[in-house]
């Protein structure tokens, strides 16, 4: 084993919530209006929504999907252990849902920058991903897992760096790894 060391890097959220609190605002509209749907179910059926029982079905699970969206943004506004780190070990994701934050090093297969829906990720395939998840990390688990390949995927837009730089110190760091463990 060679005596090189690996520096840590720290990358921490983005201290920029405008984002955020106007998606929050735009979903507590949303929410009101469908609470609207809901009490009046009558009045708002059209064809795409045909009957009362449809409008009440459409407006429960848009309720119950904004809730969990403001949940989550709130969540991740006011958490302070939110933060990327990069060091000897492997890659802590303090961003996923997941209860797997650490990835070590020789866990990883490979890692890619991938395209997906005009964004940018970083893709990092384990050499096994045992779906050890519960509840709604578990379906966002699978949802990443058959969209793009991999659950574990990073960007840039909750870090305080830009993709470039964020894919420039990952890849750095996995390649240095890899001649460390050589």
């Amino acid at each position: 084993m060679n005596n090189i060391q690996m520096k840590t890097i720290i990358i921490e959220k983005n201290k920029k919530y405008f984002k955020r609190i106007a998606i929050i605002l735009l979903m507590i509209f949303v929410l009101c209006g469908l609470v609207i749907f809901l009490r009046y179910p009558s009045e708002h059926t059209y064809f795409l929504l045909p009957t009362k029982n449809a409008v009440i079905i459409f407006s429960i699970v848009g309720i119950i999907t904004c809730a969990l969206i403001i949940f989550l943004l709130i969540k991740s506004i006011f958490r302070k252990d939110i933060f990327l780190r990069i060091d000897q070990q492997g890659i802590f994701n303090g961003f996923f849902l997941y209860s797997k934050k650490l990835i070590k090093w020789e866990e990883i297969s490979k890692i890619e920058t991938i395209k997906y829906n005009y964004n940018n990720y970083i893709a990092i395939f384990l050499k096994e991903t045992p779906n050890n998840e519960k509840g709604i990390s578990s379906l966002f688990f699978k949802m990443n897992e058959k969209s793009m390949g991999t659950p574990y995927i990073i960007t840039s837009g909750d870090l305080d760096c830009s993709f470039d730089e964020l894919e420039r110190l990952i890849l750095e760091s996995y390649n240095q790894s890899k001649q460390i463990k050589n």
